[in-house]
């Protein structure tokens, strides 16, 4: 869907539309239409959209005819970007029509426009679940937004193609995105009249990202940046079903339930709930499934499954948003040994795999975890096997088990001597005292080395001294840091940096880094206990690192343990 910055653009690009009723009017009237300015013919086109199709046509054609003969390229363009409105249900259509339109100024001056009908193509694209199209729009619009720095429309892009890899599982891409279009919209605060709402939006976009993602903490800190920002607006709806969900997850699932039920009526009577995008309407009956759920309410949790199930048969483009519901629904009659209805939600489920796996063939998604397609095709084989034959398969399931009992064993053995090892490394950390990276080095140490590498003594001081301001300053928790940056701020360049700290650290540039990261956040988990509730991938963003793998495998190599088990340890301390 566009965005709410993008809307404006539209009303004042393209007009307000007028809803009052227009009389018949005949094909012999287009030339007389052709003498009227475009701003009638504008005004009247809007006035019979929705009343009078045939009517909408002709002034549409004149103002069309009207933009040729006065070699408008401008008002020629805006002609066809209106026929195109003729063709809502024909997909195809509207993109002709719109390709004349971009055909028209792609080459002139009118920049905005030529970005303004990128946009406006990719949002048809992906609202029809064309993903791979959808991107291409977005990605050439942006190309000719930042070619001229036009910042509401970058903004505008970068928030649609964020939306885009959310919704392919790509989180880390899309926060990324988000946040560059958090800061722009802040700063737009306070200009116009309903500025906050795109800001407001953007902040709604991290919460579901985050929470998509698993960072429930971030999500709840998004939450409360806006929240109160949010009441009063139009859009107060959407950040009090993201409270009921937070509702959720702190386990008080009555205050869920009520919560989210006052929100989807301010949702549902909002004017920009299309803005917000329906994807929180899917999270909200979801929810209220989850939380009925969770109060054995079962059969009502899963009437609120099935309406999302009623949502993605008119939508494509919210089938991935979709796919836990349909898990629970299997879930559900699994349980009650219901093989039909288990069976005709997994075809559902598989159907729905199949179409949106066959948008966007060329675009990586994230694997899916709990149910991914061969496993579901297996289990409907069996299930087919088992409404047919109904065999005995105690034999088959004695076997199953005695295997997993197997793996079982020797899992917790493994585990056994994995933890005790992992426990007398624990020990080592909690009794060590903060140790530096660094140490004090003899003069004659110093001018030895500061020889041995080709570089003035004078200058290796210089170099050590502004390494033991960075380490002191915390400088190493930037996460973009790299050698040539750290060089540029201390006033040499990089190829003496890293030969300094090879020779004086014993390390080369990444391990010093990621070993500074480690210790420093290895002392402050032993400090705050606040901090020992985030999660790892909020740890690796306070300790410097932009990947969680990386911060893993950084305090693993340092430590002999992994953060998890740090942080799970010291908590029971």
């Amino acid at each position: 869907m566009p965005r709410y910055t993008l809307l404006f653009y539209l009303l004042f690009l393209f007009g307000i539309q007028s809803t009052s009723y227009s009389q018949e009017i005949t094909s012999s009237d287009l030339d007389s239409l052709v003498g009227l300015n475009f701003k009638v013919l504008h005004d009247k086109f809007y006035e019979n959209i929705k009343t009078n199709k045939s009517n909408a046509e002709l002034y549409v054609r004149a103002y069309l005819q009207k933009g040729k003969n006065l070699d408008s390229v401008f008002e020629t363009s805006k002609g066809f970007f209106y026929t195109s409105k003729l063709f809502m249900d024909n997909h195809e259509k509207r993109i002709i029509y719109l390709d004349s339109a971009l055909d028209m100024v792609k080459n002139t001056w009118r920049i905005q426009q030529t970005v303004f009908l990128h946009n406006y193509k990719g949002t048809i694209a992906q609202t029809n679940g064309n993903y791979d199209k959808a991107l291409d729009y977005y990605l050439e619009g942006l190309a000719y937004a930042k070619k001229e720095n036009i910042l509401p429309f970058i903004s505008v892009l970068q928030s649609n193609i964020a939306t885009l890899k959310r919704k392919l599982g790509k989180y880390e891409e899309a926060k990324l995105l988000f946040k560059k279009c958090l800061g722009y919209r802040k700063e737009r605060i306070g200009e116009k009249p309903n500025d906050s709402i795109p800001y407001l939006l953007t902040i709604s976009n991290l919460i579901t990202t985050c929470r998509q993602n698993k960072e429930i903490d971030s999500a709840s800190y998004y939450h409360n940046l806006g929240i109160e920002m949010s009441k009063g607006t139009d859009i107060q709806g959407l950040f009090r079903l993201n409270e009921g969900i937070f509702y959720y997850y702190n386990k008080e699932y009555n205050n869920a339930i009520i919560t989210i039920n006052t929100g989807l009526d301010e949702f549902l009577k909002s004017k920009l709930k299309i803005e917000c995008g329906y994807h929180n309407l899917i999270d909200a009956y979801y929810f209220l499934g989850k939380s009925y759920n969770a109060l054995s309410k079962k059969e009502k949790g899963l009437t609120y499954f099935k309406k999302i199930d009623s949502i993605v048969q008119q939508s494509h483009n919210l089938i991935s948003e979709s796919r836990p519901a349909y898990l629970e629904i299997i879930k559900y009659y699994k349980t009650l040994k219901d093989k039909n209805n288990q069976l005709y939600y997994i075809n559902r489920l598989l159907h729905n795999d199949s179409i949106f796996n066959s948008k966007h063939k060329s675009l990586s998604v994230k694997l899916v975890k709990e149910y991914d397609t061969p496993l579901l095709l297996i289990q409907k084989e069996e299930l087919i096997t088992e409404l047919k034959t109904k065999n005995d398969r105690s034999n088959y399931s004695l076997i199953f088990s005695l295997v997993i009992i197997l793996i079982i064993t020797t899992i917790l053995f493994i585990s056994y001597k994995k933890n005790r090892l992992y426990r007398k490394r624990f020990d080592e950390l909690m009794s060590s005292t903060e140790k530096k990276v660094t140490g004090e080095k003899a003069e004659n140490e110093i001018m030895k080395k500061s020889s041995s590498i080709g570089i003035a003594e004078d200058v290796v001081n210089v170099i050590l001294k502004g390494l033991d301001d960075f380490e002191k300053t915390n400088g190493f928790l930037e996460i973009n840091i790299t050698s040539n940056i750290l060089a540029k701020n201390l006033d040499t360049n990089s190829k003496y940096l890293t030969k300094v700290i090879k020779y004086h650290r014993n390390k080369s540039f990444s391990p010093y880094i990621n070993d500074l990261r480690i210790e420093y956040i290895i002392q402050q988990l032993k400090k705050d206990t606040k901090l020992q509730k985030y999660t790892i991938k909020a740890l690796a963003s306070e300790a410097g690192f932009n990947s969680t793998e990386v911060f893993s495998k950084s305090f693993f190599k340092k430590t002999g343990i992994y953060p998890s088990y740090f942080v799970k340890r010291i908590q029971t301390q």
